[in-house]
C-alpha cells in the first residue's frame, strides 16, 4: 500500500444528504475512471474475485438525493467481508480525491444480489460536489473513541490519524496492540449488536469495517515510511475478539526510526512476486 490517499483521509467525509452539492453531475468519464481505478486497488486477497456495478440511485432502493450507486460483488471465501472493506476504502478515498462525495451504503438493497456469479457485499450512494468546501475541514472534531481505548503501546505516530477510520454506526470494532516487535490488530464485537443493528448485522458489518481498518492503517504506516510484513488470520467465527491481522517489522517499533525496507512475503497485495513495500513513496 502506497500513501497516495494519506491527505485524502483528513478531507474525506459521509455525505449522509446530498441536497447542496451542487447542480454538476458525474461524467460519463469520470464513471469510466471509476470502473478502472477499481480494477487496480491493492486487495487483501488477490485469489479472491471482486467486481462493481455503477447504477443510477432511482435503480436501487437509495433515497438520499444520490446520482449513482456504486455495488461491490465478491465471491464468498473466508475474509471476503474484509477483503471487500480494504478495497473499498481505496475506492472511497478515490472518490474523496475526484469530488465524488460518497455515502457507505450499508441499508441499500441491490436491484441485483448476484452479478456474474459473485455476491452482494455492500454499496456507495454517491453525487459530484461542487463545492470542495463541503468536506470535512477538522477531521478532529469528528467523535472517536479515545486512543487509549483502541490503541496501547507505541502509537509510531499514526494512531491518532487512524482512529479516525469510518465504520458502521461509527461502532470502532478494532483494537491495536504495538509490543515492540509487533502490530496486533483485533476486531472486538459488542455482542449486544449496535443501536439498531442486531448482533448478526453488527457481526457482517464489523467485518467489513475491519478491512477499512487496515486499508486506512497502511496508508497511514506508508506515510511515515514504515514497512512490515503482514499476517491475516481468519475471522469468520461469531466471537467477541478476533485477531485479524499481525504486522512484524525487522526491526523493534518502539525505537522510533522511520524505515524503508522491501519485504518479500505472502502480503497479497497484487504483486505476483509477493514483494510488498509498504514505504513506496510518490
Amino acid at each position: 500500500m502506497n500513501n497516495e490517499y494519506y491527505q485524502t483521509i483528513f478531507k474525506r467525509k459521509s455525505f449522509h444528504l446530498f441536497r447542496n452539492v451542487g447542480d454538476e453531475k458525474i461524467t460519463a468519464e469520470e464513471l469510466s475512471g471509476i470502473e478502472k481505478a477499481f480494477a487496480s486497488f491493492e486487495r487483501l486477497y488477490p485469489d479472491i474475485r471482486t467486481a462493481i456495478r455503477i447504477v443510477p440511485s432511482a435503480q436501487v432502493s437509495v433515497k438520499r438525493d444520490s446520482e449513482y450507486c456504486i455495488l461491490i460483488y465478491s465471491e464468498k471465501k473466508p475474509n471476503y467481508l474484509m477483503n471487500a472493506g480494504y478495497i473499498g476504502e481505496q475506492l472511497d478515498l478515490y472518490l474523496v480525491k475526484n469530488n465524488i462525495g460518497s455515502l457507505w451504503y450499508g441499508i441499500g438493497r441491490p436491484d441485483e444480489a448476484v452479478y456474474d456469479g459473485l455476491s452482494y457485499v455492500i454499496m456507495f450512494a454517491v453525487h459530484k460536489v461542487s463545492d470542495e468546501s463541503l468536506y470535512r475541514k477538522d477531521m478532529f472534531k469528528a467523535k472517536r473513541k479515545a486512543l487509549s481505548d483502541i490503541w496501547s503501546g507505541d502509537t509510531l505516530g499514526i494512531a491518532d490519524i487512524v482512529r479516525f477510520t469510518p465504520s458502521a454506526c461509527n461502532s470502532q470494532p478494532w483494537t491495536v496492540k504495538n509490543d515492540g516487535g509487533s502490530l496486533t490488530v483485533t476486531r472486538y464485537r459488542k455482542q449486544s449488536g449496535i443501536g439498531l443493528m442486531s448482533p448478526r448485522m453488527a457481526f457482517y458489518f464489523n467485518r467489513i469495517d475491519i478491512g477499512i481498518f487496515l486499508c486506512i492503517l497502511e496508508i497511514c504506516m506508508a506515510e511515515k515510511n514504515i514497512t512490515a510484513e503482514r499476517e491475516l488470520y481468519t475471522d469468520e467465527t461469531d466471537r467477541e475478539y478476533s485477531p485479524v491481522a499481525k504486522y512484524t517489522e525487522k526491526v523493534d517499533f518502539s525505537d522510533g526510526r522511520q524505515l524503508d525496507i522491501t519485504v518479500t512475503g505472502t502480503f497479497g497485495c497484487g504483486h505476483s512476486d509477493g514483494t510488498v513495500n509498504l514505504g513506496q513513496q510518490e
